[in-house]
């Protein structure tokens, strides 16, 4: 997709053009280069989709937008690359291209406008104050410590409070993905610069005491968290479960984030994993790297984590209706919330391992994005 797509309409004055191209750059084009990522490793282990399945995504599309625009819209590679975990007798149509459903689903659902500025870690021990939660030791917003109780705090009682935990984990409270900019602190190991360097360098942060996990999740790695990645969509005023995976460190990783050379597996409903797993690249494992079998993994209270999407679905509704939920389990086997993702859930993930995430409600959701999305209609009216 390049800035071509965005064009004016009949008769629209040069003010409103400006705007909806404006809105785009700053927008959809960092939606669309961020569902790009990692394309073309994932498309070493493509599989061709056949002249059938091209047919029935014609007969899908032809509904919705001219072939025209299809051609601008929806790159077909990314069938070719789920086609090689398409699960027998699913339509491929039900799987969606990562470039359209950033860019138009997502953005549909979890209207950015107002769901990027509730995405802060730094709110979550007010978001989540009756759920278990890993332990804040402070956070910092631009200059200003606060404790968990968001009571101010001195750099000195911040210094002695990483002291006292001996390891802590620093996060970026804000717009990150992928786990990026994470920081492990050891007392004994790491110089007090390093922590003072990183605080100088990120405006909003958010530090908190080391997750120690269950043991049924140590068996595949014990040095990273290895977590609950929940997908959820609030359709026809339901709390959908979209799709569970358990997303895995491998060999000496301390995090398990699929674009940090992470493994994802696909949780059935009884808590137990599927007997694969896939990367970033798409590629597929028999076990874990470190010799697991996956299928002989249950999720410790995988339960009480889809009771608890269910209930918090419906309480951000204002904001989002689409959440990627994250939870660890605990040496007790409390689930504890961790992260969740009120826009810009990744699908790639999903779609490898459990497969197309909206399954036999792809048609009507797609009519309501289509009827609904603003972006969308726009880009469609400019070309008829």
């Amino acid at each position: 997709m390049t800035y071509d797509i965005i064009k004016p309409f009949s008769g629209e004055s040069e003010e409103s053009f400006a705007k909806r191209k404006a809105y785009y750059i700053r927008i959809l084009k960092n939606r669309f280069e961020f569902s790009t990522m990692n394309l073309e490793r994932k498309l070493h282990n493509a599989v061709p989709i056949t002249a059938q399945d091209r047919e029935e995504l014609d007969e899908f599309w032809d509904q919705y937008m001219s072939p025209e625009l299809q051609t601008k819209l929806i790159d077909y590679r990314y069938y070719d690359m789920y086609n090689c975990a398409r699960r027998q007798g699913e339509p491929i149509y039900q799987y969606i291209p990562d470039t359209f459903f950033q860019p138009f689903v997502d953005d549909y659902f979890t209207n950015p406008q107002d769901s990027m500025p509730c995405d802060d870690k730094n709110l979550y021990d007010m978001y989540f104050h009756d759920l278990k939660r890993p332990k804040t030791v402070f956070r910092y917003i631009k200059g200003l410590f606060l404790d968990e109780d968001y009571k101010e705090l001195t750099i000195k009682e911040v210094i002695n409070r990483c002291r006292d935990c001996g390891e802590v984990v620093l996060k970026p409270a804000r717009f990150t993905t992928g786990g990026r900019g994470i920081l492990f602190w050891r007392a004994e190991t790491d110089g007090l610069d390093k922590l003072l360097d990183y605080l100088q360098n990120i405006k909003f942060v958010i530090c908190q005491e080391i997750i120690k996990q269950h043991n049924e999740l140590n068996r595949l790695s014990v040095n990273s968290v290895n977590s609950v990645r929940i997908m959820t969509l609030l359709f026809d005023n339901e709390v959908h479960l979209l799709s569970s995976v358990l997303r895995m460190g491998t060999n000496t990783a301390r995090v398990d984030n699929f674009t940090n050379g992470g493994i994802a597996a696909g949780i059935k409903p009884n808590g137990q994993l599927k007997n694969v797993a896939y990367d970033v690249c798409a590629n597929k494992y028999e076990q874990h790297p470190l010799g697991t079998a996956f299928e002989s993994v249950i999720v410790p209270s995988y339960s009480q984590c889809v009771d608890i999407v269910k209930i918090f679905a419906k309480r951000f509704a204002m904001v989002s209706r689409q959440i990627s939920w994250d939870f660890a389990i605990d040496e007790a086997g409390n689930p504890l919330i961790v992260e969740f993702n009120l826009s810009r859930g990744g699908i790639d993930v999903h779609q490898l391992c459990n497969g197309s995430i909206y399954g036999d409600m792809t048609k009507p959701i797609f009519d309501e994005v289509f009827a609904n999305s603003y972006t969308l209609n726009s880009i469609i009216k400019s070309y008829q």
